[in-house]
């Protein structure tokens, strides 16, 4: 199924290895998402401080910085704080997976993954991520409003 929010996501996929970024950054391409590809940490981390994604598949498993070190330190950027992360990395004991939760991310595919439960991850914390960036920008807007006319919020 294809959606309007595939044709505006920007999805940035963070891999070391070439062909899961090939593979995936292609299947997700063909469906209309904008994909950005880094294949280290460092290279998202410098990446997103000249544009935001709206959302972030991050390996775990990176020589260098790790994913829960990329994810720390994105959590800690206010401008990406609110962009979802979710994991990609083989490691499937439940210690790594909360620890990845506690760092701020939204979800965990263990690999190998299947194309078709990634898009249904990715679709649905895009949803979440879109709907809630909706209301934040309505409540503003209602908050500007009752200043102006003076009343509560």
């Amino acid at each position: 199924m294809f959606s309007k929010t595939d044709q505006k996501a920007r999805i940035m996929i963070v891999d070391d290895n070439r062909d899961n970024l090939r593979v995936l950054s292609d299947f997700l391409d063909e469906i209309g998402f904008e994909v950005w590809v880094a294949p280290s940490g460092e290279t998202a981390i410098e990446r997103v401080q000249y544009a935001i994604p709206d959302l972030i598949l991050l390996d775990v498993m990176m020589p260098g910085m790790n994913g829960f070190q990329v994810c720390s330190i994105l959590q800690n950027n206010p401008l990406i704080r609110n962009t979802p992360i979710i994991f990609m990395t083989a490691l499937s004991d439940t210690h790594d997976k909360i620890k990845g939760f506690d760092l701020g991310a939204v979800d965990y595919i263990t690999k190998p993954f299947q194309q078709e439960e990634v898009l249904v991850r990715i679709r649905l914390h895009l949803k979440l991520y879109f709907l809630q960036t909706t209301l934040a920008e309505k409540k503003c807007i209602i908050r500007a409003v009752n200043s102006k006319f003076g009343a509560k919020s």
